[in-house]
């Protein structure tokens, strides 16, 4: 399974956010994610909340992960974790306002049954923030190339466009209101990566966006 690669190379994965041109890029997607999460009350949930890094910095309470070493670190990083899997989430309904993923639709064999599991635990009018890496974009071309190289992280992934990841938003109930983008830059250029705003439009050629949609 998928995760079982994320607890073997855990420390592999949690020290890119301390990298080059990693942490300029993490930086980036905690500005635009953040966009999403404005004036939304707690709780909030991250399935997929791997080390904790997005939820430390976006101050998501709560995460799941199925992976248990990369769990201890985010445990360390205050977060109040639960090793579960996004198809079983281990909550009532209406137990959220929001809940994220964050780079972690492309590693779900069943990306529709863990958003409808979202769906289920989320309150009313309340908000999924769906982070990806948009398949069509050059960071998701780039992407795709280290995954027919091989790469133990992308080996396993499937990357998405921005339309494709709404559609299977809408099939499951929810309501995509904005979308936030970041990272223009290509793969080519990452001595160039600016720390700017991200913009409230779905630019296709972002490398990477965010995608607010809410509960009716």
């Amino acid at each position: 399974m998928n995760w079982q690669i994320f607890n073997r190379l855990y420390q592999r994965y949690d020290e890119w956010f301390d990298s080059f041109p990693g942490k300029k890029i993490f930086e980036l997607e905690i500005r635009c994610a953040k966009k999403a999460f404005q004036g939304i009350p707690k709780p909030w949930l991250e399935v997929g909340v791997g080390t904790g890094r997005f939820a430390e910095k976006l101050g998501i309470d709560f995460g799941v992960d199925p992976a248990w070493k990369m769990l201890k670190i985010a445990r360390g990083r205050g977060i109040k974790v639960i090793k579960a899997v996004g198809e079983h989430l281990p909550f009532s309904p209406n137990s959220f306002q929001a809940v994220a993923l964050i780079v972690t639709l492309c590693f779900l064999y069943k990306p529709l049954k863990v958003l409808k599991e979202c769906f289920y635990i989320v309150k009313k009018e309340g908000v999924l923030v769906l982070g990806i890496v948009p398949r069509n974009s050059s960071w998701g071309k780039f992407y795709l190339e280290k995954k027919k190289d091989g790469h133990p992280f992308y080996s396993v992934a499937r990357f998405y466009t921005i339309q494709e990841s709404i559609n299977l938003l809408e099939k499951v109930g929810f309501k995509p209101e904005v979308v936030f983008s970041t990272l223009f830059e290509e793969p080519a250029e990452c001595d160039k990566i600016r720390l700017y705003p991200p913009r409230l439009e779905q630019v296709e050629e972002a490398g990477f966006v965010c995608i607010k949609a809410k509960k009716p």
